[in-house]
C-alpha cells in the first residue's frame, strides 16, 4: 500500500453568519493552500491582510473557545473550523475571515463540513507524515481534567464529559476519519451549563449565543431548539473540540486519546506536549489509512 497523499481544498467555498462571543456578522471563505502549507488564518477586514498559524504557538487564551493571536491581531473561537479540517482529511487551506470570529453555524462542526463538501478536496503530490505515538502521553490538571495518548496504529478518541457536580456526564469512544466524523461528531453542538452563562455575558462574551446555536444545561434539563441529535452529544462535541485543538501541535498523529473532563487549556496544554514531543523524536511515519 502506498503511504498517503497530503489534501487541500479542490476550490474556494465560502460560510457566512454570526459569531458567537462578539456576535459580529462574518464571512468566511476556505481556499486551496500549497502541500505543507498547513492550515492558517488570514484577517481580511484588516489593512495589511495579516496571517496567523494555527499552531499552539500562537494560542493566547483558552476560556470557552481557542484564540490564537500573531502579534496584536486575533483571532477567536478556532476549533470547530479546524475540527472540520481536520475531521475532512484537509491538511492545507487557508482560512479568510472579515472579523476575528468564525460565524458559529449551529454550534458544531456541520456547517463546516458542508462549506467543505461544496468547494471539494484534492490530493496533492506531497506524502503525507503523522506522528505515531510509540510512548504514554500523559497531562493531568489540577480540575480534574486528564488527557492520555496510548499507542495504537489509528486515530482514535475515547473521551468522558463530566459537568459540575457529576452532572451530564457522558462517554463516547470513535476511530476519527472522514466518514466517521461527519456521521458522528461534527453535528455535535456546543453546550454551555446555565450557571456558566452570567459570568460570560459580564465579560462581554457569547454576544452572538442563543439556543439557536448552542444547548443550555440548567440544573438536569436541557434546554435547546431541538432536541439531542445525538445520546452522548457532550461527550461527542468535546471529541469535535479535542480534534481541532489537539492539531495545533501542527502534525496529525497516531494514537489513542482517552480524555477525562478535557478542556480548550488542557486540549491546548497536550498539543505543546505534542510539538515538543516532535521536535526531539524521529517518529515520523507514513500514515496509514487515518
Amino acid at each position: 500500500m502506498s503511504a498517503p497523499k497530503q489534501q487541500t481544498l479542490a476550490s474556494p467555498a465560502t460560510i457566512t453568519g454570526t459569531s458567537l462571543h462578539t456576535g459580529e456578522k462574518v464571512s468566511l471563505t476556505m481556499k486551496p493552500a500549497p502541500a505543507n502549507h498547513g492550515i492558517k488564518f488570514r484577517r481580511v477586514d484588516l489593512d495589511d491582510q495579516p496571517f496567523i498559524d494555527a499552531h499552539v504557538s500562537k494560542v493566547q487564551t483558552v476560556e470557552r473557545a481557542t484564540t490564537l493571536a500573531e502579534g496584536s491581531v486575533k483571532v477567536h473561537t478556532v476549533e470547530h473550523v479546524i475540527s472540520a479540517l481536520v475531521g475532512m482529511g484537509v491538511d492545507n487551506a487557508l482560512i479568510e475571515m472579515d472579523a476575528n470570529e468564525p460565524p458559529i453555524g449551529d454550534g458544531s462542526a456541520a456547517p463546516f463540513v458542508d462549506c467543505i463538501k461544496k468547494a471539494g478536496i484534492e490530493e496533492q503530490d506531497a506524502h503525507l507524515n503523522v506522528y505515531e505515538v510509540r510512548q504514554p502521553i500523559h497531562l493531568e490538571t489540577r480540575n480534574g481534567s486528564l488527557i492520555t495518548i496510548v499507542p495504537d496504529k489509528k486515530f482514535r478518541i475515547s473521551c468522558t464529559q463530566v459537568g459540575p457536580d457529576g452532572r451530564m456526564t457522558q462517554f463516547y469512544s470513535t476511530e476519527i476519519n472522514p466518514e466517521t466524523y461527519e456521521k458522528e461528531i461534527a453535528a455535535a453542538r456546543t453546550f454551555v451549563f446555565y450557571e456558566d452563562v452570567e459570568p460570560l455575558l459580564e465579560k462581554g462574551l457569547i454576544k452572538g449565543g442563543s439556543l439557536e446555536n448552542a444547548i443550555v444545561i440548567k440544573g438536569e434539563s436541557v434546554m435547546s431548539k431541538e432536541s439531542l441529535r445525538f445520546p452522548e452529544e457532550f461527550a461527542r462535541h468535546k471529541i469535535l473540540d479535542l480534534v481541532g485543538d489537539l492539531m495545533l501541535s501542527g502534525k496529525r498523529i497516531m494514537g489513542h486519546v482517552i480524555a477525562v473532563k478535557p478542556g480548550h487549556g488542557p486540549n491546548t496544554e497536550m498539543a505543546k506536549k505534542l510539538s515538543n514531543a516532535f521536535a526531539t523524536t524521529s517518529a515520523m511515519v507514513p500514515s496509514v489509512n487515518i
